[in-house]
């Protein structure tokens, strides 16, 4: 190793030092001189002598690092405790800090400068955002945090352990597959749940109506629903909101297909963007024209990650793999345009995720879109139903307005792209 090489090696290690001293000098900055446990060039320091450990175990062997670290532990636990003693504040952030920094110090010694600076630019991150972090655990519930910890469990630990072969009826199950799709509606229902928490529900009926509809258009059009029945003032605005809430669906539409099977967006894009823009264009319209109030909403979300719900979405994709098999098998192309239609009733996100998943198989991408196009605009029909239905003709007629308007330009861009 040239003299150039180790120089810029100890220099970056007293750099991963600083950085990590200069989020722990700012915090002590008001402890008196002679109480501070380590300040800015005690870290440098420790980053520093990291480095000179690791480059002379790279001569001397491996054992001198270990000697080294286990004196820096040493001296760094008989500071803890003589500080510890007279303050009483038993915390171990400090002492852990200036292990790590050492440990980045030797990596910059052994040559991984890179993975050293990003580690500490991190490690600082979080030392920093130490108010905002114990915020958001201050405001977390139970019930989030276990959410959370099971989209990681199905992140980390379940999906990786799945097959990936195809099992069963027309060899239509490939559980990697579902695993992999039941945590892609997971993860985007989590966004758009915190979302919804960091915001607040009461942000406005328009904005509360976007981010409810990344997690469910349903849960936005009965909430708005109800407000109707109760209070007749806002009504444009609660027919404009669920019209916008289901015009989000078209767009996490798209984005569930596109991740899953590319192919299909440009046969997609143009008709079921359409279901999305015009509900966006209408409710841009009416809430410049409008005066009323928009901040009333409250809308009650399920927590969208629980094993039970996971089971749920895994266990529906099963079925509706084997059926689009089973349907295209016995009744063609036909059978996938009934099968999506009765789906759509309900979710249309795991029969499209079904119907673009078959597409890597057997089915072709016509049939696919089009029968992905059949379950959103039957959604999309169902919400203004549902929302007339429980909120009454007047609210009704704002949504068919709304989304008759924007079925109607779907199905004319639908039948020119795949009939023309």
């Amino acid at each position: 190793m040239n003299i150039t090489t180790t120089t810029f090696r100890l220099a970056i290690a007293l750099a991963v030092g600083l950085i990590i001293g200069m989020e722990r000098g700012w915090q002590s900055r008001d402890t008196p001189q002679g109480s501070r446990t380590a300040g800015v060039r005690s870290f440098a320091f420790v980053g520093l002598f990291g480095g000179l450990s690791a480059l002379a175990s790279d001569k001397l062997g491996a054992i001198i690092l270990a000697v080294t670290f286990l004196g820096l532990v040493l001296i760094v636990a008989f500071s803890y405790r003589i500080s510890a003693k007279g303050s009483q504040d038993f915390g171990i952030t400090t002492e852990l800090s200036l292990l790590i920094t050492f440990i980045l110090g030797a990596l910059t010694g052994i040559g991984l400068e890179g993975e050293a600076v990003a580690s500490a630019v991190v490690v600082a991150a979080l030392l920093g955002y130490k108010q905002e972090i114990h915020s958001i655990l201050n405001q977390l519930e139970r019930r989030e945090l276990i959410a959370t910890l099971q989209l990681l469990i199905v992140a980390a630990v379940a999906l990786p352990l799945l097959p990936n072969r195809n099992i069963g009826p027309w060899e239509a199950l490939n559980p990697r597959t579902i695993g992999w799709m039941v945590l892609l509606i997971a993860g985007i229902s989590y966004i758009g749940y915190f979302a919804m928490r960091i915001v607040g529900s009461r942000v406005g009926l328009l904005a509360t109506a976007v981010i409810g509809g990344l997690v469910s258009s349903t849960a936005v059009t009965l909430a708005y629903a109800k407000i109707a029945r109760k209070e007749q003032d806002n009504l444009a605005l609660l027919g404009a909101g669920i019209s916008l809430a289901a015009g989000i669906m078209a767009v996490r539409l798209l984005i569930e297909v596109g991740i899953v099977n590319p192919a299909l967006v440009p046969l997609l894009i143009i008709p079921v963007g359409l279901l999305a823009i015009v509900p966006l264009v209408a409710a841009v319209i009416i809430a410049i024209r409008t005066t009323q109030n928009i901040s009333s909403a409250e809308v009650k979300l399920k927590n969208p990650v629980e094993l039970g719900a996971a089971f749920g979405f895994a266990a529906v994709l099963s079925v509706l793999f084997v059926l689009v098999r089973a349907a295209q098998s016995f009744l063609g192309d036909t059978g996938i345009y009934i099968l999506s239609a009765i789906s759509g009733i309900a979710d249309v996100d795991t029969v499209s995720l079904s119907l673009a998943q078959a597409t890597r198989e057997n089915l072709s991408l016509e049939i696919a879109a089009t029968g992905i196009l059949i379950a959103a605009m039957v959604n999309t029909l169902f919400k203004a139903i549902l929302a007339t239905f429980i909120g009454g003709w007047l609210l009704g007629r704002w949504c068919a307005t709304i989304l008759l308007s924007a079925l109607s330009l779907s199905l004319i861009a639908a039948f020119f792209i795949h009939y023309q």
